[in-house]
């Protein structure tokens, strides 16, 4: 119980755990439809249903927020908007490029919609497109380097060939050809991802296992006839989980730098949706008429997530060094 506490009273922890929260629940947390609403005695969730893309039309020809902002308070029918109640793609033609206020604290982007929504729904992007690309990326480096530092032989020569080879691609032009190859396909960004980023579990978890395989606590699970899958996952593994950690950590940083440059440039999965690379080049364009709230806020978002994951990745590392103690 002590150590769960322990590590929340790291902001960077609460930091990192707040931007994966707004990542998962983008949809709930800013949206201009309503998460529950009830409509001539028909209940319904717009707000699931768009998060699964397939947005429920507003009743009477209006939209969502209109319908629920002309409610009188005496009525039957009602709705219970999201905290923030503005949409990534909602537009008022009446705030073209303005600057932070009460109402708009991030302001609002020059097709006028609400900045603070659409940085809220980039993070989705960015944790989902990273999140998953990390985890296969973890999940395949971490086996392959089980295999080759634990039975060494031809299985360290063809992973040590495997590393080799995809570490040849440089990860911007590889980025590139996949976003030609894939289109808007945000299940290839991923799986492309992932493939860059598996050498390095490999790499790191391939040298633990050639120190771990020669402990006293292995030899003597082996001499006690401990099946080698056993040993493997039950008494190795386990102690390369935080070196897997801190690589994961660093993985998730250039991941978002890669999506980000990706929408930046304007190919990638994040064409048609709200991410930090393409906010940031939308506003880049209205950089000379003074707007600096079109790309500072989504610049500075990009900062603070990488620099998360790097702080986190060295907490990370100096924790398992004290552990090591």
């Amino acid at each position: 119980m002590k150590r769960f506490f322990g590590w929340w009273r790291s902001p960077v922890r609460l930091l990192a755990t707040f931007l994966v929260f707004v990542g998962l629940f983008a949809p709930f947390l800013a949206n201009d439809v309503p998460l529950i609403a009830r409509v001539d005695g028909s209940w319904s969730m717009p707000a699931v249903a768009d998060a699964f893309g397939q947005p429920v039309p507003g009743p009477d020809d209006r939209s969502w927020k209109q319908w629920w902002s002309r409610l009188p308070e005496d009525a039957d029918d009602f709705a219970i908007m999201p905290p923030w109640p503005h949409g990534p793609t909602e537009t008022d033609t009446r705030r073209y490029g303005e600057g932070p206020s009460l109402g708009h604290p991030f302001g609002n982007d020059g097709a006028g919609r609400d900045l603070l929504a659409r940085l809220v729904h980039g993070t989705q992007s960015a944790v989902l497109v990273g999140g998953l690309a990390v985890l296969l990326a973890a999940i395949f480096g971490t086996a392959l380097g089980c295999l080759a530092g634990y039975r060494r032989g031809i299985a360290d020569v063809i992973v040590l060939r495997l590393i080799e080879v995809f570490l040849c691609f440089p990860a911007l032009l590889f980025l590139l050809l996949a976003a030609a190859f894939f289109g808007d396909s945000r299940i290839g960004l991923v799986l492309v991802m992932a493939l860059l980023f598996w050498t390095s579990f490999a790499r790191i978890v391939r040298g633990e296992m050639l120190s771990l395989r020669e402990r006293d606590f292995v030899l003597v699970a082996r001499q006690l006839g401990i099946s080698e899958w056993r040993i493997v996952w039950r008494h190795v593994l386990p102690q390369v989980g935080s070196q897997v950690g801190v690589t994961a950590a660093f993985c998730m940083a250039a991941a978002i730098v890669a999506e980000s440059t990706l929408s930046f440039l304007g190919v990638g999965a994040s064409r048609g949706a709200a991410s930090w690379g393409l906010i940031l080049q939308e506003g880049s364009q209205y950089a000379h008429l003074g707007q600096w709230h079109q790309w500072f806020f989504p610049a500075l978002a990009i900062v603070v997530a990488v620099v998360c994951c790097h702080v986190l990745a060295d907490q990370l590392r100096h924790g398992q060094i004290r552990a090591a103690r």
